[in-house]
């Protein structure tokens, strides 16, 4: 069900009767604070309210062979140990200090061969291994204000670096503090930085809040000060690491900045996870006083300069599970991602990306975009998607998948959700893959979001399609020699293609 978070001044009103005698809100616990400018109204936002923290109790499992540790100073001289079973005592615990600043060698060689020397700053750096912390009942805050202290440098300052190898964190409730006014605050690059190998998350949650810009998108620039200051903050890089799993976890990520991002990296599990963003209509930005938007007469600045678009849903996060340099064998089963840029763009070199009952909802750029070389295999298998905003597929950026499967099952959008120009099935390509497209809508979808483009720039051959929703698949000149079983209608401008109608499947 879709709902609109609504942070700003008009918001914030509402806590103007709250008890004088009381204690007053900290700045954190005001609508709008640390998200955008309080002189603007409230930015309406499509995004998942975070779940609150377990009620604190002192009545909880210590589980045998545990230690049980009650403090923040007792943590942090634990995370430098090996070997230990830690029971942290349920609470919430702010960071106040950081740990000292380190020079960490890679455990694996770049695609140049070297191991990279990483300067690192942190608020903890978890640099035993072969550990257990049950932190479940426990919250762990990284305010922003503290953040702030650590390096500016590039790929420096990250709030946890896990350099230790095999631990595993069970049930912890780990959620940044704007304690800070928006935009007078530095986050850290990373919330998490993984650098070791076999490292695990078991039922974690997080929430991801602190970046600047926030509510434009990527209008501003990605890398780059000439529209302004950027600082990003994503929740996970994956670097020079193998073998990471999240399991049971929950992400909400309201920063501008990649929930999970991979570099030179064989392996990752990621198993019965839920991963959420924000999004925001670009109506709703004309109505800022101040801030990015209106010092540049509400136009866009990034690749070119232009007016803003009306009628778009933008997502104010960057993508959601997102590969670069030299990653392989990634396997994502039984979890939904929603509301994120590209909420899946894994283009590999080689190995094997396994999606399996995944589901994508309300992508805030595209869904699917997959691909690797020519020693390994993409397989998708009982995938849904539903067509709200932007495209299905994308299969446009990345070598041409070879071999590949992919089955998805076509959603309706969310209940008030109005089709863009941007929406639809997108655009597929590949040799000799297998597409599978099942009808699981409730109502019909607009006929401008109904249509699959088939080729694109890479082209399709030697392919087989099976359609079995209404969508019109259009065949472009570079798709050749396929077999098209369709539901909904082929307009065919290919060579040597075996187009059939079919009926759709009893329901």
């Amino acid at each position: 069900m879709k709902k609109v978070v609504v942070w700003g001044v008009a918001a914030a009103g509402m806590l103007a009767g709250w008890n004088a005698k009381a204690a007053p809100p900290k700045p954190e616990e005001q609508p709008g604070f640390g998200f955008q400018f309080l002189e603007n109204p409230p930015m309406q936002v499509i995004a998942r309210e975070p779940p609150p923290p377990e009620p604190v109790t002192e009545d909880f499992e210590v589980r045998p062979g545990y230690v049980l540790i009650d403090s923040l100073d007792e943590f942090r001289q634990a995370i430098q140990l090996s070997g230990k079973k830690i029971r942290m005592k349920p609470g919430i615990y702010r960071a106040a200090k950081t740990d000292p600043p380190l020079q960490f060698k890679a455990k694996h060689k770049n695609e140049s061969g070297e191991l990279q020397l990483l300067k690192q700053d942190h608020i903890f750096a978890v640099n035993g291994s072969n550990n257990y912390f049950d932190l479940r009942g426990v919250v762990i805050e990284t305010p922003v204000s503290l953040q702030g202290t650590l390096s500016r440098g590039s790929h420096v300052a990250d709030s946890w670096h896990i350099n230790g190898d095999n631990n595993t964190f069970i049930g912890g409730y780990f959620r940044n503090v704007l304690d800070k006014p928006y935009p007078d605050f530095a986050a850290t690059e990373c919330e998490f930085e993984v650098c070791g190998d076999g490292n695990r998350f078991f039922n974690c949650t997080f929430v991801i809040r602190g970046s600047i810009p926030y509510g434009y998108t990527d209008f501003y620039g990605k890398g780059s000060s000439h529209h302004g200051r950027l600082n990003k903050h994503s929740f996970m890089s994956i670097l020079n690491a193998n073998d990471t799993s999240l399991i049971g976890c929950k992400v909400y990520q309201q920063s501008f900045g990649h929930c999970l991002h991979f570099h030179n990296v064989d392996g990752v599990t990621i198993r019965d996870c839920y991963l959420t963003g924000a999004l925001r209509p670009t109506n709703d930005i004309f109505k800022e006083r101040v801030g990015r938007a209106v010092d540049y007469n509400f136009e866009m600045m990034y690749r070119k300069q232009q007016p803003i678009p009306r009628d778009w849903i933008i997502p104010l996060t960057e993508d959601g599970i997102r590969a670069y340099n030299n990653v392989r064998n990634i396997t994502v089963v039984d979890t939904t991602v929603e509301r994120l840029r590209g909420c899946f763009q894994l283009l590999c070199p080689e190995g094997d990306i396994t999606l399996e009952n995944v589901t994508v909802l309300e992508c805030g750029d595209f869904a699917f975009d997959l691909s690797v070389g020519d020693n390994g295999k993409v397989v998708m298998k009982n995938c849904k998607s539903d067509v709200a905003y932007n495209p299905v597929f994308n299969l446009t950026r990345g070598d041409r998948p070879k071999g590949a499967f992919f089955e998805l099952t076509v959603l309706s959008p969310p209940e008030g959700a109005r089709a863009t120009e941007r929406s639809g099935l997108g655009i597929i390509c590949g040799d000799e893959c297998e597409f599978i497209l099942h009808d699981g809508t409730t109502r019909p979808l607009p006929d401008s979001a109904n249509g699959l483009e088939c080729g694109g720039k890479l082209g399709l051959v030697d392919s087989k399609i099976t359609n079995y929703t209404t969508a019109k698949l259009v065949l472009q000149p570079n798709v050749k020699n396929c077999r098209i079983d369709s539901v909904g209608p082929v307009e065919d401008h290919g060579q040597g293609n075996r187009v059939r109608a079919i009926q759709p499947p009893r329901r």
